[in-house]
C-alpha cells in the first residue's frame, strides 16, 4: 500500500466526484454550482457529503489450525485427495495448489471434522468474512466423500451426489478452476457441471472433470452439479431433464447452500419448499442429506451462538436442530507489547511520524493509549470513521476526520519485526447518488444565509438531496428541481390541482429513477409523432407549472400545505411561468417550448456514472502487476465490479469502454497539438524588451523612433502570444496508427468487432 493510502484515494475521490458530477449537469447557477461543490467535497462522514461515512474493519489473518493438510492425509482426508490438492493441473487462470505444510484454518478443519466425522449425517452453517476459504470448508469434505466412493469401485462416478446452489450465474462461474484444479488429478471419475441458462447444448470438452453442456450432463449426470434455484425448479419439472434425476436416484448426499444471507422471508420459504422438492424428487430423506450454509454476513455473534442460525438452517434442511452446528471465522489478532513509555494525549504528530521506519512507527503508535484503543474497537467490530474520529480526537469536525485518515494509514504502514502490520484495515467506501436535487420554494429562506446560496442569482431557498415536502429552515414547500434540456436553466417542477374549490402546487413525480444514461438519450423531434410522444408522458397529475425566478414569471402567494393565494396576502411569494399560447411549458430562459416531457428533466446521476468517475482514481492506487511480460493497459491493474443488474452491468460494460477509448484518443490528440503549440524563444523575448526599454530612454529626445517602438513592440506580441497548435486530419490519423498502444490495445479489438474495415478507416472512426 503507497503511503496515505486512504487520505489520498478518498481526497481524489472528491475530486474526480465534482468534476463529474458538475460537469455531467452543467449548472447554470453559480450559486447552486459551488454549493453543490461545497457538498461534494466535504470530508466523509460529514452532514450531506457526497462520499459517506467510510467504514472499516481490522483484516488481520484468519485463525490457523494446529495441524497441516499432509498431516490429515489418510486420517481425516483421503490421501487421494490431498495429493490432487498438492498438485493440480498447470494452465489454470490461478494457482489453486495446497501444499501438504500449509494449515488449514480453524474453522475450515472445524468444518471438515463436522461433515466426515459425525454420523448420522450432520449439517453446517459456516459464517465467516470474505477471502476467508468458505468455498473450502464444503468442497473438501465433498470431494473426500468423493474420493472415499471411487476407492470402492472403478470407473467415473454417475449420478448427482452434491447440489451446489448459487444465488448468481457469476458465483457460479467462479468456482469452475477451482473444482477443475482439485477434480482434475482423479482423471475424469470425478467429474462436474455448471448447469446455468448459459450451459449450450454441445460443446468440446476441454477438461476430463468438466462436463460442459446439457447433451453430456443428461447422458452421464456428474457427482457434483452446480446451478440456481431457478434452473433446479426447471430441471425438477422439465422432462428433458429428467435423465439427471432418474440417475441420480437415492444418491444425493450433499446440499450446499452458498450466501444464505440472501434467502429472506418468502425466498427463505420457496427455498425449503423446493429442498422438500428436491428430497422426494431424488428419493432421499433429510437424514441422509448434509446441509451446508455459507455466509459472510451475520449480525450479532452472539445472537448466532444463541442458536438463530442453527434454527434457521434446520427449518430449511428439515433436520433436527442437534444436528445442525454454525462455525464461525475468526482471526488471529497479535498482542500488543507494552509500551515502553506512554505518550500523553494531544502530541499526535502525523507528519513527523510518517518519516520513521515502520518498526519505530509501530513502536510509536502502540505508545498511545487513544491508539491501542482505537485497534481494540476495530478488532472487536467494523467502525465508521465519524466514530474514530470522536474516539481519538472527540469529535468528527472536517479537520480531524482527515486527521483519522492519515492515522489510520499509519496504522496500515507500521510493522514490527515479524513485517506483521499494526493494524491491516479493510475500507468500505460509499458514495452517495444523486436521485434528484429538491429546494424550498422560498426565496427568502433563512437557511440561505452563510451559504453560497445567499446571492441575488438564486431565487430559491435551502436545496434537499432527499424527497421532503416541506422546508426544516422555514416550513415552505418544497419542490423537484429540473433542468431545460436546450439552456441547463435551473427551475422548480409542479403540477396544480384544484381541489375543494382552491388551487394547490404539488410535487411532481417522474418515471425514471435514477438512471443517468437516460439523459443521454435525443429529445424527439417536433415531427415525431403523437404516438411516440405519448409513449413517454409522466402519468397524469395536473397542470404542469414552472416556479421560476423573480424576473422570469407572475408572483403568486403560496401557503405551508401549497395553496395558491392570488391576492399575495402571506409572506412566501414564488413566481411561475406562464404556458404559451397552445398551454406549453415555455423555458423563460431560452424560450424554448416543450415538446414533450422531456425537455425539463429531473437531476439524475447513478452509481454507474460515478463509477465510472471513481475507478480511474482507484486503479492508480492499486499496485501495478508486474509478470514480466509485455506493457499492459494502466501497468496490469485491474478491478472487479459486480452488479445486481443484468442490462445495467452491459449497458455499463459498453459505456466504460467507449468512454476509454475517447479518452485515450483525446489523449493522443491533446498532447499532439499541444506539442505543436510551442512557446516563443525567452532569450529573444529578453532581449526585444531591453531593446525597447532603450528605445523608450531615447525616444524622449528622438521623436523619430516612436514608429520603430511600435514595430518592437508588436513582435513582442507576436513571439509572446502562445501560437496556435493544429493539426489536419490525415496528421491525426496517422499519428494515431503510429502510437504504440492504439495498435497494441485498442485497434485489435476494434477489428473483431466491424466487417472489413481497414486501420485506417478504424482509425478515422476513432476520431470521428
Amino acid at each position: 500500500m503507497e503511503k496515505m493510502f486512504y487520505r489520498s484515494v478518498t481526497e481524489q475521490l472528491k475530486r474526480a466526484a465534482t468534476r463529474a458530477v458538475l460537469g455531467l449537469r452543467g449548472f447554470r447557477s453559480d450559486a447552486l454550482r459551488e454549493h453543490l461543490r461545497a457538498m461534494l467535497e466535504k470530508a466523509p462522514g460529514e452532514d450531506n457529503a457526497f462520499l459517506a461515512d467510510i467504514v472499516f474493519e481490522a483484516t488481520f489473518g484468519w485463525h490457523p489450525a494446529d495441524v497441516t493438510l499432509g498431516g490429515l492425509a489418510g486420517k481425516l482426508l483421503n490421501s487421494n485427495l490431498v495429493n490432487a490438492m498438492r498438485n493440480p493441473p498447470k494452465g489454470l487462470a490461478e494457482d489453486y495448489s495446497f501444499p501438504a505444510r500449509r494449515k488449514p484454518y480453524l474453522h475450515q478443519l472445524q468444518a471438515w471434522r463436522n461433515l466426515i466425522e459425525k454420523t448420522p449425517p450432520h449439517s453446517v452453517l459456516v459464517s465467516s468474512g470474505t477471502g476467508s476459504g468458505k468455498t473450502e470448508c464444503f468442497l473438501v469434505p465433498i470431494l473426500n466423500d468423493l474420493a472415499n466412493e471411487l476407492s470402492t469401485k472403478s470407473g467415473p462416478l454417475v449420478g448427482v451426489r452434491a447440489l451446489f446452489l448459487y444465488p448468481l450465474n457469476a458465483l457460479i462461474k467462479s468456482q469452475r478452476d477451482r473444482l477443475i484444479a482439485w477434480s482434475e488429478p482423479f482423471g475424469g471419475n470425478i467429474r462436474y457441471c455448471l448447469y446455468n441458462g448459459d450451459t449450450p447444448e454441445e460443446k468440446r470438452m476441454e477438461w476430463q472433470s468438466e462436463v460442459p453442456d446439457r447433451r453430456k450432463l443428461r447422458a452421464s449426470p456428474p457427482p457434483i452439479l452446480v446451478t440456481n434455484a431457478t434452473m433446479l425448479e426447471y430441471m425438477l419439472v422439465r422432462d428433458a431433464d429428467r435423465p439427471i434425476i432418474e440417475q441420480s436416484k437415492g444418491k444425493l448426499r450433499w446440499i450446499v447452500i452458498d450466501e444464505a444471507h440472501t434467502y429472506l422471508g418468502s425466498q427463505s420459504a420457496e427455498l425449503t419448499l423446493m429442498l422438500r422438492r428436491v428430497l422426494h424428487t431424488f428419493g432421499c430423506s433429510p437424514d441422509e442429506v448434509h446441509f451446508i450454509a455459507t455466509s459472510a454476513t451475520i449480525t450479532d455473534q452472539k445472537q448466532n451462538e444463541t442458536g438463530q442460525l442453527r434454527n434457521f438452517l434446520a427449518d430449511i434442511a428439515g433436520a433436527p436442530i442437534e444436528r445442525v452446528s454454525v462455525i464461525l471465522g475468526r482471526r488471529k489478532v497479535p498482542p500488543l507489547p507494552d509500551p515502553l513509555a506512554v505518550l500523553p494525549e494531544g502530541t499526535l504528530d502525523i507528519e513527523a511520524m510518517r518519516r520513521l521506519s515502520p518498526e519505530r512507527l509501530f513502536d510509536t503508535l502502540a505508545a498511545w493509549p487513544k491508539i491501542r484503543e482505537m485497534r481494540a474497537t476495530l478488532v472487536q467490530k467494523a467502525s465508521p470513521l465519524s466514530k474514530l474520529s470522536r474516539l481519538i480526537y472527540g469529535n468528527a469536525a472536517e479537520k480531524n476526520l482527515i486527521k483519522t485518515l492519515s492515522l489510520l494509514d499509519l496504522c496500515v504502514l507500521a510493522k514490527d519485526p515479524k513485517e506483521t502490520p499494526f493494524l491491516p484495515l479493510r475500507g468500505h467506501i460509499f458514495q452517495r447518488a444523486v436521485n434528484g436535487i429538491w429546494a424550498c420554494a422560498n426565496n427568502t429562506c433563512p437557511a440561505r444565509s452563510g451559504t453560497h446560496l445567499d446571492s441575488e442569482y438564486w431565487p430559491f431557498g435551502k436545496i434537499f438531496l432527499e424527497r421532503r415536502t416541506t422546508c426544516d429552515a422555514c416550513n415552505c414547500p418544497v419542490f423537484e428541481l429540473v433542468q431545460c434540456g436546450e439552456c441547463g436553466a435551473e427551475h422548480l417542477s409542479a403540477h396544480e390541482v384544484f381541489k375543494d374549490g382552491r388551487e394547490r402546487l404539488l410535487q411532481t413525480t417522474y418515471p425514471q429513477d435514477e438512471d443517468e444514461f437516460q439523459q443521454e438519450l435525443e429529445p424527439l423531434e417536433e415531427e415525431d409523432s403523437e404516438e411516440e410522444a405519448e409513449k413517454h408522458q409522466e402519468p397524469e397529475q395536473g397542470l404542469p407549472r414552472l416556479i421560476v425566478g423573480r424576473d422570469a414569471g407572475l408572483p403568486v402567494g403560496i401557503l405551508q400545505d401549497g395553496l395558491l393565494d392570488w391576492d399575495r396576502e402571506h409572506d412566501w411569494i414564488i413566481y411561475l411561468s406562464p404556458p404559451d399560447n397552445e398551454n406549453r411549458l415555455v423555458c423563460p430562459n431560452c424560450r424554448k417550448p416543450e415538446q414533450n416531457w422531456r425537455l425539463f428533466q429531473p437531476v439524475r446521476i447513478g452509481a454507474p456514472f460515478l463509477l465510472q468517475a471513481a475507478i480511474p482514481t482507484l486503479l492508480q492506487h492499486l499496485p501495478p502487476f508486474r509478470n514480466g511480460q509485455e506493457p499492459l493497459p494502466f501497468s496490469g491493474r485491474r478491478l472487479l465490479g459486480f452488479t445486481d443488474s443484468r442490462q445495467g452491468a452491459a449497458r455499463f460494460a459498453a459505456k466504460i469502454q467507449l468512454e476509454t477509448e475517447r479518452n485515450f484518443v483525446r489523449s493522443v490528440l491533446y498532447h499532439t497539438v499541444a506539442d505543436r503549440a510551442r512557446p516563443g524563444d525567452a532569450g529573444k523575448i529578453r532581449r526585444l524588451r531591453e531593446e525597447i526599454e532603450g528605445l523608450e530612454k531615447a525616444s524622449e529626445s528622438q521623436p523619430i523612433l516612436k514608429g520603430l517602438i511600435d514595430e518592437k513592440r508588436r513582435e513582442l506580441a507576436r513571439i509572446e502570444s502562445p501560437p496556435l497548435g493544429r493539426l489536419k486530419w490525415h496528421e491525426a490519423t496517422d499519428k494515431l496508427l503510429s502510437n504504440d498502444g492504439f495498435k497494441r490495445w485498442l485497434l485489435p479489438p476494434l477489428q473483431d468487432q466491424t466487417f472489413g474495415l481497414n486501420d485506417r478507416q478504424l482509425s478515422e472512426l476513432c476520431l470521428m
